[in-house]
């Protein structure tokens, strides 16, 4: 499924849950073009399911012995080789095992909700990531459930929460459980949520990084151990879906998925998407053809209107820059016509030591991370303009984010510096920005990764160090199991192999790779993003293409904008009228300006709207 409601209410409170479900359903309807599948009434809870906008999804299953019901959101796989699907099986599970031990049991991308009629509790289960979302909101006498924030802001007043929109504004990412709602809060990951009588009871991690062993794998045998869980999971994703496509790319990730889905036997197609010319579409094609296999390219789309950037919000809540999932929204709206499920490579980095170059020359030492440079040098490392919230509430944006990584490794110090790394990662990163894609992406059509599973990503949380520097552990895999993906060569020129001596020569393209990366960075700090400043042959850029729409003119007149309630109204002029010059260096941020000024003037078309 792609969304879920779910209404938890007290005794006393069964008038206030029922206009609450009623509200949320015509909220559903009017701003998420959702229409349930299947619904539950009892005394203690309400619940519907809704469909992805393909049709898939499993409703509500329902216990005939005990009147329990289940409903599942994502893409989820038990460890007993079912999954999507057998929902019923999932419900008869968890009656015989509970949920701490069900989620445990589990592997991919899900947030799972049971109504247990023997205790007259709703439990909540997350992924192991958080990947998927699910968000809370609460009254005195009664709990909201959603798949979606913006379902439940929309189910009375709420305001804008000031930590979460700068966070938005400034980085295009919303932290820890904060959404842009002060009302609305993201459930956390791995966690088993117990909620009765209108309100949280209990809250359990069923898994934490800490229950791995690091440092524990070296050598061969983690070589062998990562390849073959990611081809046992390329055979998972077969089982359920006979036609999957795979993106494909001149990287490193998408190829380990490739060499997953052929080493498994599983029939797969992949695809690409970009200027014809570029590193990616060049390498992407030679691999398939390489390979053997059904590959399509996707052309760039033209400059969207605002009516088609509009169509992105049912999907994204409001939570990500709208223009730039609509790029993301057209690719998958194609694809979907033609295959069952979209499978990506995301979290493949963490098999490759991603930003632990920031830990040089202390490369795994056990020791405290350093948070302040790790904010500063990557989740503040971004081009803004903080001139627009007034003075006493502006961010510190690198102090801000140096005590929310010193929150989130909390209990951390003495791992190696490398897992506390990598579990920032995860639970910032990861959760909040590739989980809200794939969470948007999921109202759609399903779409995976297989370094989501928990077999996978345990194993390459595990690695030694040392074998995952340099993708050493991602080469020596593809090396191993596909050799011919290992020696086509990456977008930057150079083989994915291990560098020895005999393959040396062929690493020539490295030195130039490394320069034009640093450059790159050099000029984004100092110029902004390339989008900002490029005019794309001839033609104007599209933000300025937006500014000659009426109804954009309309939505950002600072006086009557949403957003007028928490910014400083004159410095939101001045930037809005700034960003109607061509060399405007902050376009990202007034792409982030429009798509919450959308959302807040959507949700004033069902009777609700900010609160100071």
């Amino acid at each position: 499924m792609s969304n879920f409601l779910v209404i938890v209410s007290s005794s006393g409170s069964q008038g206030e849950a029922d206009q609450l479900f009623h509200s949320g359903l015509e909220v559903a309807q009017s701003i998420k073009s959702q229409v349930p599948g299947k619904i539950v009434r009892t005394e203690w809870v309400r619940a519907a399911s809704f469909a992805r906008h393909n049709g898939s999804g499993t409703p509500i299953v329902a216990d005939a012995r005990t009147g329990s019901w289940l409903l599942a959101i994502g893409t989820w796989f038990h460890t007993q080789d079912y999954g999507v699907g057998a929902e019923s099986r999932l419900l008869d599970r968890y009656l015989e095992v509970g949920p701490a031990q069900l989620g445990r049991e589990l592997e991919g991308f899900f947030v799972i909700v049971i109504g247990d009629t023997r205790t007259r509790e709703t439990v909540v289960l997350t992924d192991i990531v958080g990947s998927c979302h699910g968000f809370v909101r609460s009254w005195r006498r009664t709990i909201a459930l959603s798949g979606s924030s913006l379902l439940l802001a929309g189910l009375g007043d709420f305001g804008l929460d000031p930590v979460g929109c700068q966070e938005f504004l400034y980085t295009g990412i919303v932290y820890e459980d904060r959404t842009i709602y002060r009302e609305v809060r993201k459930l956390g990951p791995a966690t088993v949520f117990r909620f009765a009588d209108g309100a949280l009871k209990t809250q359990e991690r069923y898994w934490q990084i800490t229950d791995i062993a690091p440092e524990s794998l070296d050598g061969p045998p983690a070589v062998r151990a990562l390849g073959e869980k990611l081809s046992r999971a390329a055979q998972k994703v077969g089982r359920i879906f006979p036609n999957p496509v795979c993106d494909l790319t001149g990287g490193y990730d998408s190829r380990a998925v490739a060499a997953a889905f052929l080493t498994a036997g599983v029939k797969f197609s992949t695809v690409v998407s970009g200027p014809a010319e570029s590193p990616d579409v060049v390498v992407s094609r030679g691999l398939a053809q390489v390979a053997g296999l059904p590959h399509r390219y996707l052309e760039p789309q033209g400059q969207a209107s605002f009516d088609r950037i509009k169509r992105a919000l049912p999907l994204t809540d409001g939570e990500y820059n709208l223009i730039e999932y609509t790029r993301i929204l057209e690719i998958h709206r194609t694809l979907s016509e033609r295959f069952d499920i979209s499978i990506n490579g995301s979290f493949g980095e963490v098999a490759r030591g991603y930003w632990w170059e920031l830990l040089i020359p202390q490369t795994g030492a056990c020791r405290k991370l350093d948070a302040r440079k790790l904010a500063k040098r990557r989740y503040a490392a971004h081009l803004f303009d903080a001139s627009l919230f007034p003075a006493d509430t502006r961010l510190n944006l690198v102090s801000h984010f140096a005590d929310v990584i010193d929150r989130t490794n909390a209990g951390l110090s003495q791992l190696p510096n490398t897992l506390q790394m990598d579990h920032t990662y995860l639970v910032m990163r990861m959760q909040r920005w590739q989980g809200r894609i794939a969470s948007s992406t999921n109202q759609l059509w399903p779409c995976l990764s297989l370094f989501l599973f928990r077999s996978v990503l345990e194993t390459a949380l595990q690695t030694r160090s040392r074998l995952r520097r340099r993708s050493l552990l991602t080469r020596r895999m593809l090396a191993e199991f596909q050799p011919q993906l290992a020696e086509f060569p990456l977008e930057h020129g150079y083989p994915a192999l291990p560098a020895t001596w005999k393959t040396f020569p062929r690493f020539w393209p490295l030195p130039k790779y490394y320069g034009k990366k640093l450059l790159s960075r050099l000029a984004r700090l100092t110029r902004g993003h390339p989008r900002s400043l490029a005019l794309s042959a001839g033609s104007l850029p599209l933000r300025l293409q937006l500014w000659r729409e009426e109804e954009v003119q309309e939505l950002l007149y600072p006086a009557k904008m949403g957003l007028s309630h928490l910014v400083d109204v004159t410095s939101l002029g001045d930037f809005l009228k700034r960003s109607q010059q061509p060399n405007f260096l902050f376009n990202d941020q007034w792409e982030r300006v429009l798509s919450l000024e959308y959302t807040l003037r959507s949700l004033k078309g069902v009777n609700v709207g900010p609160v100071t």
